[in-house]
């Protein structure tokens, strides 16, 4: 069985006689030799062609002449058919080795050897590791999500057993050695699983993954670190915060969420975070400020740092983000323009500036019963805080909100949306074609331009993108009356603005146009009202849309969708659900939803803030 330290203390001078409060000093440690703590029995290492690393710790007395530093540590990799032994190169205390690339599969037993002390991992496998980070909504644990009893049964079946987790201890979830699912799904003592207490959105994108593989799937390790509650800042490097223009923020989670494991070779990162900045400036990449800036510093930082052993993890591993749901703004506002920051101002990913990045949009995704009056109103018996019963008829009854509600309780309320296996999937989905290079659709339908004539505007969405789904666009069917498309146009020219501001926390005068898309401000204005709802159809070649400008007045100086709102937003308030996926437009076939655009337009055409283009 392995013991994992993540820091060792070496005794290099003399013992000071003197005692303290009349005892003497403690005993200095048995000479060890560890692995660190990120390592363990039944873990995966990551699969040929990359070397997998394996690193750890050594405790030596200096008084003895065993202390010696010039004792070699050595490591066998050992299966039931062959082995190899190896040195480690040794820096002061911490070992570290790189193994021979294997192939996926396989059970090894691997031991670290220093004189007459050892320390071994059991039942290891090759396959793929991806490192999972992030904030509340991707440490949201499994047992608060809806389809987790599905999973669990699939795993008593026999499913997913290529999959393994490990995580450490957060806010959210306590700290999970490496283990098999069929281990995690066995209860303890006190008749609990430490399947519910990891990661959802880690975890479903990993059973995700395999059944989009089928019978290719590899062994898929699972490492989760993300901390509820956390900024972008707290998970970066003096350097990209530097150049950002940001001040620097608390290193803590870096030391201990990061650096531990970027010595382990990795497939790549799933990242999910943004409610926490939601007060912050969201900026552009292209002017080196806000949230663009540093989702963009994120993203080649970390592949820079894990990356910095050729032959371990690839310099353009593959990155995957998923953007804010509705109920993630944290009370701040222009939650579409931070879902454009999470993209590096580009609009969609892989761009330029992030290649090799994939995302699933979570704007669609809002908990099923988060925009309904029976949450404020905590008409059920398991609903936090005082209870109203006035009004609650409509919450009561099959598949209602309180029966809904009592199988799958909140943590914290709708913020933290429950279902997270429609994440999880579309992540798998988009994964598929950048991190394995199959084929597939790596977004929904993306703006390329728009033209305005006779009282309506045609938008034109990306052909390229299209057709690697095979898709075309799609429009599901809304209600009109309710102005339900999410389509909007801008009837002030003077309003126009990418980030508002409430006020006192920015020193602005509440109403301020914090960021107008050059990095400037405007006065205090109705920067929302001065967006109104209008129809759309298919255009008749599949690639665009058709926008009514009657509900407008044929006046349209910009044009935006899904920016700042929830799919069943202006519907009535009452018990049942909104749909998942429900906003209209989307990929025929994918069924992947549209990324969400806001552009001016300037003499009859669409004019994206850059570095987004929609000109054509």
């Amino acid at each position: 069985m392995a013991i994992g330290h993540v820091l060792c203390v070496v005794m290099i001078a003399a013992m000071v006689p003197e005692t303290f409060a009349g005892k003497p000093p403690p005993p200095p440690p048995p000479p060890a030799v560890f692995f660190n703590s990120s390592f363990g029995d039944d873990m995966v290492l990551q699969q040929a062609p990359a070397a997998a690393a394996v690193y750890g710790y050594y405790y030596i007395d200096p008084n003895s002449t065993f202390g010696a530093r010039d004792v070699p540590i050595t490591i066998e990799v050992k299966n039931e058919s062959s082995s190899y032994t190896i040195n480690a190169d040794v820096h002061g205390v911490a070992w570290k080795a790189l193994l021979k690339p294997s192939s996926q599969g396989g059970s090894y037993t691997i031991t670290v050897t220093r004189g007459n002390l050892q320390a071994m991992i059991e039942r290891v496998t090759f396959g793929d590791v991806w490192y999972c980070g992030g904030q509340s909504n991707m440490a949201l644990p499994l047992l608060h999500t809806m389809s987790r009893n599905k999973s669990m049964e699939a795993i008593k079946a026999g499913k997913y057993s290529n999959i393994r987790i490990h995580g450490v201890s957060t806010n959210m979830n306590g700290a999970l050695n490496w283990t098999t699912l069929m281990n995690a799904i066995t209860p303890n003592a006190k008749n609990q699983t430490t399947f519910f207490g990891f990661s959802s959105t880690c975890y479903y994108f990993g059973e995700s993954l395999t059944d989009k593989l089928g019978e290719d799937a590899p062994p898929i390790g699972l490492i989760h670190t993300s901390q509820g509650g956390s900024r972008i800042e707290s998970w970066l490097d003096n350097a990209t915060m530097d150049s950002c223009n940001i001040t620097h923020g608390d290193p803590m989670l870096r030391e201990q969420r990061v650096l531990p494991y970027a010595n382990m070779t990795l497939k790549g990162w799933v990242w999910y975070q943004g409610e926490n900045d939601m007060h912050n400036l969201f900026g552009n990449s292209a002017l080196r400020s806000g949230y663009s800036c540093q989702m963009v510093g994120l993203v080649s930082s970390w592949r820079k740092l894990w990356s910095l052993v050729p032959g371990t993890t690839d310099p353009m591993a593959p990155f995957g983000i998923v953007t804010l749901a509705p109920s993630g703004g944290e009370g701040g506002t222009d939650i579409g323009t931070m879902r454009w920051a999470q993209t590096g101002s580009y609009g969609v990913v892989p761009n330029e500036a992030m290649p090799n990045t994939f995302l699933a949009h979570a704007y669609d995704l809002s908990d099923p019963f988060s925009n309904i009056s029976c949450y404020k109103l905590k008409c059920c018996p398991n609903n936090y805080g005082p209870k109203n019963t006035t009004h609650c008829d409509s919450c009561y009854g099959p598949n209602g909100y309180c029966e809904n509600l009592t199988a799958t309780n909140y943590y914290m309320g709708p913020i933290h949306p429950r279902d997270k296996k429609p994440v999880g999937e579309r992540l798998a989905q988009t994964a598929l074609p950048i991190a394995y290079h199959r084929p597939g659709a790596i977004a929904g339908p993306t703006i390329s331009g728009c033209t305005m004539a006779n009282g309506k505007i045609t938008v034109t969405f990306n052909s390229t993108l299209l057709a690697m789904g095979g898709d075309s666009v799609a429009i599901d069917s809304y209600n009109k009356d309710l102005n339900m498309s999410k389509m909007a146009v801008l009837v002030n020219q003077s309003l126009f603005c990418m980030q508002t501001d409430k006020g006192a926390d920015h020193g602005h005068v509440a109403g301020d146009c914090r960021d107008d898309g050059t990095g400037h401000t405007l006065p205090p204005g109705r920067f929302e009202q001065a967006w109104t709802y209008v129809d759309m159809d298919v255009g008749a070649d599949g690639k665009s849309v058709i926008v009514d400008l009657a509900k407008s007045n044929g006046i349209a100086y910009g044009i935006r969708y899904a920016w700042n709102v929830d799919c069943c937003e202006g519907l009535p308030l009452g018990g049942a659900p909104c749909p998942i996926a429900s906003c209209p437009l989307k990929a025929s076939v994918s069924r992947l939803p549209a990324n969400p655009f806001m552009a001016h337009i300037v003499s009859g055409k669409c004019k994206c803030v850059p570095p987004q283009k929609c000109d054509a």
